[in-house]
């Protein structure tokens, strides 16, 4: 049984095309964190918009969150590359951290936040 009551509506699912993402912030846990939601392979994913490597933004020197390839998330202050469906870093002084998931779905047209720990858009 989906409990759809909790979920938060970002978006409608065609708003978020192919590697196109959004920022929101969130009531996280008690906190309000910055989020990143994106599209990629066609599937939605969420992180905390917080590099692993220093707390800054991924987009917060430029207004991207991929590569010049398109192929992995990158933070735009110090190059820390990530792979997009996993959150995990592949550059070597981060290696194996990750960023913080927020859990997502796309269901009936729709892209909602159904993590447990997110109260609310701000």
């Amino acid at each position: 049984m989906l409990r759809r009551e909790r979920w938060v509506h970002i978006c409608e699912a065609s708003a978020l095309s192919e590697r196109e993402f959004l920022t929101l912030d969130v009531l996280h846990g008690g906190d309000i964190v910055s989020c990143l939601v994106f599209r990629y392979q066609g599937m939605v994913y969420a992180y905390r918009n917080q590099c692993v490597h220093m707390v800054r933004r991924l987009d917060g020197e430029q207004k991207r969150i991929f590569d010049d390839a398109g192929e992995l998330l990158r933070c735009s202050m110090h190059g820390i590359v990530y792979q997009p469906q996993t959150g995990e870093s592949l550059s070597t002084m981060c290696r194996g951290e990750k960023l913080t998931p927020v859990k997502i779905t796309e269901h009936e047209g729709g892209i909602y936040i159904t993590d447990k720990r997110v109260r609310g858009i701000v």
